[in-house]
């Protein structure tokens, strides 16, 4: 069978079983008839350029990263991986930013970009970008080998030796359908426009129009080849070209001048331009605002878009090249498992400084950032010591208030009456602190049964199960403390409000951590007993998730309950001490109160003496388990 002859390109290739056809011929014929390339109209179309040059310059700003994902919850940035490496220097003379910019430039015109893998001397791998017009793709549904045209040969590179990022065409499976197809009839319109406009000005802006002249009368001679050619040859000298701009005319006897141009309104001049520029934003997904066009736009409705921007528009093309790496580069290196890529788009996300500071810290209740690395902001040195901790405000609650402000007290409240009780019992604030303690302690235990239950089996003692002793320690000691200054302070600022004194707060730091060091210690002792007994059952397992069920409901609760207790009146009577009141009566608030609490109800003392039981007020770590558990008995104040 004869072989099929076609034309295209402006030559003659033959039909093989390997073409497929394709709408990507790499160029756009215009109005004049010629064929433009997809380069010369990168070149020439400046509204093109605008598209194609902000998605790349917003794209290629974007750190590209390498991460391996070590659990559902956690995953580490790897800096020293070969694709992190090869990513910030592909070859010894393009940067990061280049080898981006120029791929998504690729993309926005040809829907094409080629990405040679080399070696260099020492063996490592290389990325060198191809332009597209050099780059011929042979196969129909898959690509077969790729042919690089370098001028002096053709060079067939195998699949696996290109990365080849490509969009979506209906007619073909190997190499994408350009956007500026899409544009061609618009492309051409302003093409033929900016044409009319040049030559308007290479003419001099000679004007436009005709001139008319009468008849000639009987007596008259007709007007002479030779005269119409030395009138329109002084004319063209007198009043066209740059110098001659602004001149008046001056014609015969009888003519007159008739415009025969069409005005920029008449032939929608600025319009047509504006539409270029919207038709071809359009075409790449940009919103309009991004490339100058405010016709509609507002502050607030451009910080909207500028969010959507790498939302709507800019997601799809980075979750595609990050794909086309995982597929094309990730697999030439060793050790993968778990390895993928990630443009920063938080970065382009991110609001301002303040409201960063304001979202950030109403996620994680407390601050965020160590001394150092504020320092670290500004290039500042590291100062290492207390300055790489994270502080916490004493009265700020793990995931609980945002600010230390948050546990001011009400201004609702009301003031205290001259020579009045003062009673700071504040159910509805109590209730409150009750449910964050039991919260935080919740999550405590919680965390202390996924790190010991996978150590529990048959046969094992608490030596080998109840391994992070200090560990616990420690961290229940700090959410203790930090629980102590939020419930104590709460109630000492109240006090000390209501009696118009100035509290000095620091008089109660070493009594609230010691007490939070002693009250961990206490805790955790229980629970490992707890454990201990536990692990003797028939199945331990399910003894030991039994406890912890118990613990991080009813056990936190109940010491949450006790805690709070503990704390608001020791924050009571501290303030009440600052503000100069005497005395203090014992309160009783539950309807089923102990015997011995009831039978002190009224009990009054001084401010610094101990109440029959001992206890210098309700919940003093002095009364033990059996006077404080489940108390809710408070303190009054007066000054008599």
């Amino acid at each position: 069978m004869m072989p099929t002859v076609i034309q295209t390109l402006g030559g003659l290739v033959d039909y093989s079983p390997d073409w497929t056809p394709t709408l990507s011929y790499g160029s756009l014929r215009m109005y004049d008839q010629y064929y433009y390339d997809y380069a010369t109209l990168y070149k020439t179309q400046p509204n093109v350029r605008t598209c194609v040059d902000f998605l790349a310059r917003n794209i290629a700003q974007l750190g590209l990263h390498v991460f391996k994902r070590v659990g559902e919850t956690d995953r580490q940035r790897l800096r020293d991986h070969p694709l992190a490496k090869l990513i910030y220097r592909p070859n010894p003379y393009t940067t990061r930013y280049r080898l981006i910019e120029s791929l998504i430039a690729d993309l926005g015109i040809y829907w094409d970009a080629y990405w040679l893998k080399l070696k260099d001397p020492s063996g490592q791998m290389m990325l060198l970008r191809m332009p597209p017009e050099l780059v011929t793709v042979h196969g129909g549904v898959v690509p077969t080998y790729y042919e690089i045209n370098l001028a002096t040969e053709n060079k067939k590179i195998p699949p696996a030796s290109i990365a080849h990022f490509r969009g979506y065409n209906p007619e073909s499976a190997v190499r994408g359908l350009s956007p500026l197809e899409t544009l061609r009839r618009i492309l051409a319109e302003e093409f033929a426009s900016g044409d009319y406009r040049e030559y308007f000005w290479r003419n001099a802006a000679r004007m436009g129009g005709i001139i008319e002249r009468p008849a000639p009368q009987a007596h008259q001679e007709d007007w002479s080849r030779e005269a119409r050619e030395r009138f329109k040859a002084e004319f063209e000298a007198l009043y066209s070209g740059g110098a001659n701009s602004g001149k008046t005319a001056i014609l015969e006897d009888g003519m007159t001048w008739k415009q025969s141009t069409f005005n920029a309104q008449e032939s929608e001049y600025l319009a047509g331009r504006k539409l270029t520029r919207e038709e071809c934003a359009r075409a790449y997904h940009i919103p309009l605002p991004m490339v100058g066009i405010l016709d509609n736009a507002t502050f607030s409705n451009i910080k909207e878009q500028h969010k959507n921007l790498y939302q709507d528009c800019l997601g799809p093309w980075l979750a595609m090249i990050e794909d086309e790496i995982s597929l094309q580069l990730l697999p030439d290196f060793e050790d993968i498992e778990g390895v993928y890529i990630e443009f920063n788009i938080q970065e382009k996300l991110q609001g301002s400084f303040e409201e960063q500071v304001q979202s950030l810290q109403s996620a994680v209740g407390r601050p965020y950032m160590t001394p150092d690395e504020a320092r670290a902001r500004f290039n500042m040195p590291s100062l290492g010591g207390d300055a790489a901790q994270l502080a916490t405000p004493l009265n700020v609650l793990i995931g609980g208030q945002a600010s230390p402000r948050d546990s001011a007290p009400p201004k609702s409240w009301p003031q205290l009456k001259a020579n009045a009780e003062l009673d700071p019992t504040l159910m509805e604030a109590r209730e409150r602190h009750i449910s964050k303690w039991a919260e935080v302690l919740g999550r405590f235990f919680g965390r202390q049964y996924a790190a010991i239950i996978g150590r529990v089996r048959e046969g094992a003692g608490i030596e080998t199960v109840w391994i992070d002793g200090e560990r616990w320690d420690g961290e229940l000691a700090a959410d203790i403390l930090r629980l102590n200054h939020a419930t104590a302070l709460v109630w000492a600022r109240y006090v000390a409000e209501q009696l118009n004194a100035e509290l000095d707060e620091s008089r109660m730091e070493n009594y609230l951590a010691t007490n939070a060091e002693i009250t961990s210690k206490a805790i955790n002792k229980t629970t490992m007993l707890q454990v201990a007994a536990a692990l003797v059952a028939e199945v331990p397992k399910d003894a030991v998730k039994h406890l912890f069920d118990i613990a991080k409901t009813s056990r936190a609760q109940q010491i949450a309950t006790t805690r709070v207790t503990s704390m608001a009146n020791f924050g009571s009577r501290e303030g009440a001490k600052q503000g100069g009141t005497r005395t203090k009566p014992w309160q009783v608030n539950s309807g089923n109160p102990r015997d011995e609490h009831a039978a002190m109800a009224g009990e009054t003392v001084g401010i610094d003496e101990l109440f029959s039981n001992g206890m210098r007020w309700p919940g003093d770590p002095a009364g033990g388990a059996a006077e404080n558990a489940n108390c809710k008995c408070s303190i009054v104040f007066g000054r008599g």
